[in-house]
């Protein structure tokens, strides 16, 4: 069970309305899969119900809207709260960085990449998404980002804050720019590429040392 689920059934207990948690699970995979098939346009609070079998107001007793679902369907599916507990901190830089953006994007997962080009469509002209997915994703993964590289940086060095951004704008901008714009999937090797000549470029020589 995400750490996001728990953390919703602890706001709903608080409230005096345990939940069971199964519904959520339920509810996000389902939105997940509408998300994919139909497009955020046509996504509805009703189908999402009908799909999963509860009334609307299980839903709407748990996301105050269908952007609010939306943005934490997306989130659930990679959890920045055990993001870091996913990455083999035992591997190089490179790695890390690779299995960051994978774990991120989920590269394996048709359904969840299909789901994000529906999102990437919607975007443009739905501002509570996107802000939302910004304060979500973007920050989360700019702390995930540095996390993984501080460790090798050398003593009194640190790495300048638009550097810091730069970088965590590289990999999702390519990929993304793949999934909503030329729509294609991408895989590990894409992943791969983006680390050998973006990204490990920005870092390395000079602040980089061996760990």
């Amino acid at each position: 069970m995400s750490d996001s689920v728990k953390q919703h059934a602890e706001e709903e207990t608080k409230r005096g309305r345990p939940m069971d948690l199964s519904r959520n699970e339920v509810i996000v995979q389902t939105t997940l899969e509408l998300l994919a098939e139909v497009g955020f346009d046509a996504l509805t609070i009703e189908a999402i119900a009908h799909q999963a079998k509860v009334g609307k107001a299980t839903i709407y007793r748990r996301w105050a809207s269908k952007e609010e679902l939306v943005i934490h369907a997306v989130s659930s599916i990679s959890p920045f709260e055990s993001i870091i507990d996913e990455i083999d901190q035992t591997k190089d830089l490179r790695e890390q960085l690779i299995d960051l953006l994978c774990f991120c994007f989920r590269e394996e997962h048709e359904v969840y990449q299909q789901a994000m080009t529906a999102i990437g469509s919607a975007m443009p002209h739905n501002k509570e998404l996107e802000q939302g997915l910004h304060k979500d994703f973007y920050r989360k993964l700019r702390t995930a980002l540095w996390t993984i590289i501080e460790p090798y940086l050398k003593e009194n060095h640190t790495l300048h804050t638009e550097k810091l951004d730069l970088l965590a704008d590289v990999g999702p901008a390519l990929i993304v720019y793949r999934l909503f714009l030329v729509r294609k999937s991408f895989d590990r090797a894409y992943i791969e590429n983006i680390a050998d000549h973006l990204m490990m470029p920005m870092i390395e020589p000079n602040i980089i040392i061996e760990k």
